[in-house]
């Protein structure tokens, strides 16, 4: 009896360590930069009122004649201090040539934003990214979504990141 009894017990012990294996891994950290400059109250989770007011916090950074329209050059000086930004500190962006980095900022130099046409894009992007639909971006989202973008970037791609197929 004791012996059916111990392997029982070391039965059930088996099937809950193939349980506790095959449940899903933690969420990784979030860390700084990229998106997580957005997590305005620092939680953890980026909701879309925080993306669009990011959004808007760069526009407003960007709009250095203050018309409500970032132009060719405007962006390009934006670029051109974040890449002087990260060159000091220390982040390794950028080529050996200066290219790099502010990916998003290149595009068609014709191109004029308005705030408007910034906001849009950012509820768009949110949506894109929010792939469980719960309003917020966690971890999981923002991590899947960092390997499109280099992909696209390495590629020189700049069209929206799309989102995974579910």
């Amino acid at each position: 009896m004791r012996i059916a009894l111990s392997l029982m017990m070391a039965a059930t012990g088996l099937l809950a360590a193939g349980a506790i294996a095959q449940s899903a891994p933690p969420s990784p950290p979030l860390t700084g930069g990229g998106l997580m400059r957005a997590d305005a109250d620092h939680d953890g989770t980026i909701t879309r009122a925080e993306m669009i007011a990011d959004a808007e916090a760069r526009f407003t950074a960007m709009d250095t004649n203050k018309d409500g329209k970032v132009t060719a050059d405007e962006r390009d000086a934006a670029r051109a201090a974040m890449m002087a930004q990260w060159r000091g500190g220390g982040r390794g962006r950028g080529g050996a040539d200066g290219s790099g980095g502010g990916g998003g900022m290149r595009g068609d130099p014709d191109r004029v934003d308005t705030r408007d046409d910034t906001m849009r894009r950012a509820g768009a992007r949110f949506d894109r990214l929010d792939t469980n639909h719960d309003g917020r971006l966690d971890a999981t989202e923002i991590a899947a979504a960092r390997p499109v973008r280099a992909r696209q970037r390495d590629m020189g791609d700049t069209a929206p990141i799309a989102a995974p197929a579910q």
